[in-house]
């Protein structure tokens, strides 16, 4: 399906036009993960507009991102997500969290073109309607999001599991039109961030010793243990 061109300023919203995301999404100097030194109970955990505007948008243009390596890049779809390395669940509150760069493929079946959803034992079933996510909570559409729960099997007959994949693509009428050019707008129509969550598991391990009655829990958003 080809892109709505970002250089027809009819079709963005009066609010969208003057958004500068080259200025927003702008990172000096990003770090690998292992140098970031944050007090003990803080996660990774990135609302949805920060993947999109600070990873997925920085990553399309190969520019700087706030973290380097802490997004993987890895063809998410040509794998069960019990095949995903089990090291990588170890984000947001619950550590239970992977994300991961990936390309989506385009195949035609008898309802057109579709995009792939199958792995190689089951299929990623969509949970509901695809989603706009808006920078700062506010009126810009920055991109798109989907929910989908993965089953073992064949469709539509599939057995539920516990994993769940938030998929986030760029929305395209947002990107400037002079940094396009057929690479950008490829990967703009397929490129995505996937946040896969393996649900009732919490991979949270204390750093350290508790006194004796103490209990240990995962963390809310943004608070220290």
């Amino acid at each position: 399906m080809a892109l709505p061109s970002p250089q027809s300023t009819s079709q963005v919203p009066e609010t969208e036009k003057d958004f500068d995301l080259l200025k927003c999404s702008k990172i000096e100097n990003g770090k690998k993960e292992a140098d970031v030194d944050l007090p003990t109970g803080y996660r990774f955990d990135p609302s949805e507009d920060e993947i999109v505007v600070y990873y997925l948008f920085n990553k399309i243009l190969d520019r700087e991102l706030p973290i380097t390596d802490v997004i993987k890049e890895i063809s998410v779809y040509d794998l069960d997500p019990d095949e995903l390395p089990n090291g990588d669940f170890k984000h947001g509150c619950d550590c239970n969290e992977a994300f991961y760069f990936t390309y989506t493929e385009q195949i035609y079946s008898s309802e057109g073109k579709i995009t792939r959803r199958t792995a190689k034992s089951g299929y990623w079933d969509l949970d509901g309607e695809e989603e706009e996510v808006k920078y700062s909570n506010g009126d810009i559409t920055v991109g798109f999001e989907k929910v989908m729960v993965f089953h073992k099997g064949t469709a539509p007959n599939g057995i539920e599991t516990d994993f769940i994949m938030h998929e986030f693509r760029l929305n395209p009428l947002i990107v400037p039109s002079h940094v396009l050019n057929d690479s950008i707008r490829a990967k703009i129509e397929r490129y995505v961030v996937c946040r896969v969550i393996h649900e009732g598991i919490s991979n949270y391990q204390p750093t350290f010793k508790l006194p004796p009655g103490w209990t240990t829990r995962p963390v809310d958003e943004g608070e220290p243990i």
